[in-house]
């Protein structure tokens, strides 16, 4: 059995979900990619085998500033679907994922990048995602 190496973010979308790594300790995240919904768990397994190289997953849980359901629960409901099919043991944690994609683009613009986020949005999901993954790590710190 392989021993628990990093944690995952996921930001779900319906075309498109984000994905970000920690490193071993928890402390920093890093994106990695932009993978299709529709072929995550092959994109997932392919990366991450049977999952038991991973302590966890923050799933991003979007939901209004108000706190009510937003448009997008339909697509962390169907991530959410996934990652229990995939791997039933690895425990999937939801993180309230407000306002992480116009932080990720507000930091591309301070870092000069926000024309190349425009061109590949891809760039975006995976620094939301990361985005993500850096809050759980806080609060469970």
């Amino acid at each position: 059995m392989h021993s628990k190496t990093m944690w995952i973010g996921l930001d779900p979308g319906l075309r498109r979900t984000g994905l970000a790594e920690s490193d071993a300790q928890g402390f920093m995240t890093f994106p990695v990619a932009s993978l299709a919904t529709a072929d995550l768990a092959r994109e997932l397994k392919t990366r991450y085998g049977d999952g038991s190289s991973l302590h966890g997953v923050a799933l991003g849980d979007p939901q209004r500033l108000d706190g009510g359901i937003s448009h997008g629960a339909a697509a962390r409901d169907a991530v959410a679907k996934v990652l229990a099919a995939l791997w039933p043991e690895v425990t999937v944690h939801l993180v309230d994922e407000r306002l992480t994609s116009k932080l990720a683009a507000q930091g591309a613009a301070l870092l000069g990048r926000s024309k190349a986020v425009k061109k590949d949005k891809g760039q975006l999901d995976a620094a939301a995602a990361s985005l993500i993954l850096e809050n759980f790590l806080m609060q469970k710190r």
